[in-house]
């Protein structure tokens, strides 16, 4: 009987074998025991959301409510008022298909009520709620429900709000942060999770003395997990699975992904799929397996270009091929075909859409493996 390829794709999941992220699991379980408010950052795909879940798993073991809200997709405060309601009320409501959850909800909350949806591929919550109601009441109205439930059941709350930067591109953007921080501020009972994926922005909702949510949450940044913690781990995936990957191989993964752990597993679940159970990978299932991976996600990268500006791509480019600290100065701009004015313009909207970031030693693409893309692409 073949295995099962050990490296998880294509799914968040909250129970996932974690390489090495002891001390972050524990440092954010004892911030939401502490009802503490924490930032946490970190480049895309660096495994974010996988761990807030697995921190949201282990904490209700210990019967806290926990509540995830996506923010991803919203472009109004409407967006973000359903959102919120329907992931409060799915946890605080119980089992949506009983006949108690509406009655549940409608004791806790005076403005928003749910609405069930029925359909053959499940059931499916939504708000409801007089559309003239301002923001501040349909907030006070969440927060004033949640915190009945919690009191009545003597329960303490962690709230994730996952790519929480989104709120700055709203056109009420500043009202939204007032009105959210006046709430989030007065809880007691609640730790609030900020999570993030534009660091820049994200940083500078809480660091900048002029924005409402300065100074509200203790700063979390998640770095790349170390390769030697890496070699040991993916090594003993494949050897409980009956496939051996020497551990020189591996070290090329890490390098080939810039450490990134989307890249990382899945360029490992590519190779596993291409090395017969028994055997080994060796330099040509490896060069394969990254061919594959780079196929594979053509469409996204091409999507990421597509939606840059001129100066953009040029600038995207000349830094992938080429990392560097001085930008402006008349050989680099010769070099990569660029002016000084452009460079300015775009570097800043790179830096604040998480493609580009300045190190100690360059500027440089965020995403290695979208940077060897873009020389490629060229080719």
């Amino acid at each position: 009987m073949s295995s099962i390829n050990p490296f998880n794709l294509g799914s968040v999941s909250s129970n996932i074998k974690f390489c090495n992220r002891k001390k972050e699991i524990n440092d954010l379980l004892t911030h939401a025991k502490n009802c503490t408010n924490v930032v946490l950052f970190s480049p895309r795909r660096l495994g974010k959301t996988s761990l807030v879940k697995y921190v949201m798993r282990e904490i209700a073991k210990e019967d806290y409510l926990t509540i995830y809200v996506d923010l991803l997709s919203i472009i109004s405060e409407k967006d973000v008022t359903e959102k919120f309601f329907n992931a409060v009320v799915r946890e605080v409501g119980g089992d949506i298909t009983r006949g108690s959850f509406v009655d549940k909800v409608k004791k806790l909350f005076t403005r928003l009520y749910p609405s069930i949806d029925i359909a053959p591929d499940g059931v499916s919550v939504s708000a409801k709620y007089d559309r003239t109601e301002t923001f501040t009441h349909l907030m006070d109205d969440i927060f004033v429900g949640l915190n009945k439930h919690l009191k009545k059941n003597n329960r303490k709350c962690l709230i994730v709000f996952d790519e929480f930067q989104e709120i700055v591109e709203l056109p009420e953007s500043k009202r939204t942060e007032g009105v959210l921080r006046e709430y989030i501020q007065n809880q007691q009972d609640i730790s609030f999770f900020f999570v993030g994926s534009r660091r820049r922005v994200l940083k500078a909702m809480f660091a900048d003395s002029k924005r409402a949510f300065y100074r509200m949450g203790f700063i979390y940044a998640m770095d790349n997990i170390p390769e030697h913690d890496f070699v040991p781990f993916l090594s003993t995936l494949f050897k409980e699975t009956n496939k051996q990957c020497p551990d020189s191989i591996i070290s090329k993964i890490y390098e080939f992904a810039g450490g990134n752990t989307y890249y990382i597993q899945k360029l490992s679940y590519i190779l596993w799929n291409m090395i017969p159970t028994g055997e080994e990978a060796n330099e040509e299932t490896l060069v394969s397996a990254k061919n594959e991976l780079m196929k594979s996600e053509a469409p996204v990268f091409q999507g990421v270009f597509v939606n840059m500006n001129h100066g953009e791509k040029k600038l995207v480019r000349a830094l992938s091929e080429d990392p560097a600290l001085q930008l402006y100065t008349i050989d680099y701009l010769a070099k990569h075909g660029l002016s000084a004015g452009g460079v300015q313009k775009s570097l800043k909207s790179l830096i604040d859409k998480d493609i580009v970031e300045k190190t100690e030693k360059s500027y440089r693409v965020v995403d290695k493996v979208f940077g060897m893309w873009c020389i490629s692409s060229l080719e």
